[in-house]
């Protein structure tokens, strides 16, 4: 599975597309940006929506993307210890957060041996990979179901038998979080909301919540 192309709602979709150009440096055209073999889009919304999405870091560049990151964005610390590096041990993946204008929570995350690049020294942002995850937040079952008879997306990890837990949809590293609403996001703990998206897979498209809720 591969996110060749997402689709989010904004209310400015130029100043947050420039905020992924002039503070990351990476390359935008309009309201679009190019990460690795993903376009982010931005669309206009009357609303002010926000979604939590993961960017994909070679899995033996962790350290030097947080120096990286450090320099240009303000990081989110864990509210509990304050840490702002996250040990997800289960996938064996480091990540780290923080938010962009739009107030999405943006994260990125490296998993050990998948997509090691060799590189050695400071970070450039063209070594980003792609999206690795994107939440949709809504009734977990349904979403599920429609992903698989829709895409052939299948439950790698999380549940879909608990309410309240997320359910990761996909495979390891290129994951669709499914999340329902009131759910809290990592790290800041503001509770998901569902809002439009329009996902291009390299298994095909999905257009979630076309009209805002």
């Amino acid at each position: 599975m591969r996110f060749e192309r997402v689709e989010l709602a904004c209310g400015g979709p130029a100043e947050t597309a420039d905020f992924y150009g002039d503070g990351l440096g990476l390359p935008v055209d309009g309201a679009t940006v190019r990460i690795g073999e993903t376009e982010l889009a931005f669309a206009t919304a009357a609303d002010e929506p926000f979604y939590h999405f993961a960017l994909l870091v070679p899995g033996d560049r962790f350290e030097a993307a947080l120096a990286w990151a450090r320099g240009r964005v303000e990081l989110l610390p864990d509210r509990e210890t304050g840490e702002i590096v996250f040990d997800f041990s289960s996938w064996d993946a480091l990540a780290c957060y923080f938010h962009d204008p739009a107030g999405n929570v943006v994260e990125l995350i490296a998993h050990r041996g998948l997509g090691d690049n060799g590189t050695v020294g400071a970070f450039a942002a063209g070594e980003l990979i792609g999206l690795s995850e994107l939440g949709l937040v809504g009734d977990t079952r349904a979403l599920a179901r429609e992903l698989e008879e829709r895409l052939g997306l299948r439950l790698w990890d999380g549940t879909l038998d608990e309410p309240a837990r997320l359910a990761f949809v996909g495979q390891r590293a290129r994951t669709l979080i499914l999340a329902p609403p009131g759910r809290s996001w990592l790290p800041t703990g503001r509770p998901g909301e569902p809002h439009p998206v329009e996902v291009e897979l390299d298994a095909g498209r999905y257009s979630y919540l076309t009209e805002t809720r």
